[in-house]
């Protein structure tokens, strides 16, 4: 159990870098829209993410909030395991703090990617008829943001409840 505990921020910084990848790199959402005539299809998580003028398509505000929750989340989460290998400790007397800030960012960026479907729908104005859903990929990057979260709260509430 030490030996998780030592290195769970790099396990969490592993599972969110790997969410964060499938976001950018797996389509994000499936439609199905009728008007009329029937359009089908996947939207890649970048456009998703960022919007696409080609395809008319507004960004997911939550996709986009995520995306950056994770991206902050990670930054602080290397920081963590990269600093003390190279001697620094400028930072010690904050790391409490700047984990649970990763650890709220990861769990609240893994909630805004299950969210994202149905903001896309709404953003872009989509007929009440239109079927959303989220690919594979965008669930399993919701799924290991929020495990990632766990994870790196784990060292916390494990000397929360040595300390009893």
């Amino acid at each position: 159990m030490k030996n998780f505990l030592k290195y769970a921020g790099a396990c969490a910084a592993l599972l969110g870098l790997i969410g964060f990848i499938l976001l950018m790199a797996t389509p994000g959402v499936h439609a199905k829209i009728t008007i009329g005539i029937t359009f089908e299809g996947a939207y890649d998580g970048i456009k998703v993410i960022f919007g696409n003028s080609d395809d008319n398509l507004k960004l997911a505000w939550t996709a986009l909030v995520a995306w950056i929750l994770i991206l902050v989340a990670l930054v602080i989460l290397l920081a963590g395991v990269i600093l003390p290998l190279v001697k620094v400790t400028a930072l010690d007397k904050v790391a409490g703090l700047l984990n649970m800030v990763a650890v709220g960012a990861l769990i609240v960026a893994g909630i805004l990617i299950f969210v994202s479907a149905p903001a896309l729908s709404s953003a872009n104005e989509w007929a009440s008829g239109t079927k959303v859903y989220l690919e594979a990929g965008w669930v399993v990057a919701g799924i290991l943001s929020l495990l990632g979260g766990l994870v790196a709260v784990a060292p916390t509430v494990v000397n929360l409840l040595e300390k009893k």
